[in-house]
């Protein structure tokens, strides 16, 4: 890996896709294997700035509105793992930026391109669009996208990618993965979505996160699936997601 760290946002349209349970503990998978990760959280929902073992000081809606700088907003999770927190107020952070104009959409890419000493920096989105998820997606390089396997999903994701299209309008960002989630095979048509989803997206399909019950479980206690269950379905699929995001980046960096 280069000295500049992957910028990533995780993003689906569509809510009850598991992704904010996804990104942390993604985020935590990267430290286990020793890389350096930060999390920005830009979802009021707060659920993967909960596994901080302290409440926080500052948020990302201190930083946007200029009240911290990002550096004092950076809190340690766990080893190698820190996060950005949001909170309920990220609509103020969204109002300042529209109200800074053209240029304060890309002032949180301008802080991140000065991170150096991070590996990974993964951006946990909310559903709903909005200035800081714009602002948010400027900073990122690469998009990964939790998908359930449903009727409509596959329409749905081709809508997101244009309207991404088009609200970025010059900045590229690249689709890194789309990651079938909470996957049962019991159910009879989830094979059949699956192959649609593949046939779609071909090689941006990566491979799948099971349901699994200790996915909630390990949220209620407020730990990553790795520290609640490490033999559990979910440990060992997201262990497989990493190293596929990690060979996808040695391959986009050859």
């Amino acid at each position: 890996m280069g000295k500049k760290p992957r910028k990533i946002s995780i993003y689906n349209a569509k809510g009850g896709v598991d992704k904010s349970s996804i990104a942390e503990n993604i985020s935590h998978a990267l430290a286990i294997e020793g890389y350096k990760v930060l999390l920005v959280e830009c979802d009021m929902q707060r659920n993967a700035s909960s596994i901080l073992p302290e409440e926080p000081v500052y948020t990302i809606t201190d930083v946007i509105t200029e009240r911290a700088l990002f550096s004092q907003a950076i809190h340690k999770a766990r080893e190698n793992f820190f996060i950005v927190p949001a909170d309920e107020k990220l609509d103020r952070a969204s109002n300042y930026i529209i109200s800074g104009g053209r240029k304060a959409y890309s002032t949180l890419r301008k802080v991140i391109e000065k991170l150096d000493s991070y590996d990974f920096i993964l951006f946990d989105h909310s559903p709903s669009w909005s200035a800081l998820a714009h602002a948010a997606f400027l900073a990122s390089d690469e998009l990964l996208v939790p998908c359930r396997l449903e009727p409509f999903a596959i329409d749905g994701l081709f809508s997101m990618f244009n309207k991404l299209q088009d609200e970025l309008e010059d900045h590229e960002i690249a689709i890194t993965g789309i990651i079938p989630t909470s996957v049962d095979f019991s159910s009879n048509m989830t094979h059949q979505y699956l192959e649609k989803l593949k046939e779609a997206f071909k090689e941006k399909v990566t491979c799948i996160i099971r349901q699994d019950k200790q996915v909630p479980r390990s949220q209620a206690y407020k730990r990553t699936i790795f520290e609640h269950n490490p033999k559990s379905k979910a440990s060992k699929d997201i262990h497989e997601l990493v190293q596929w995001i990690i060979n996808t980046g040695d391959t986009n960096n050859a």
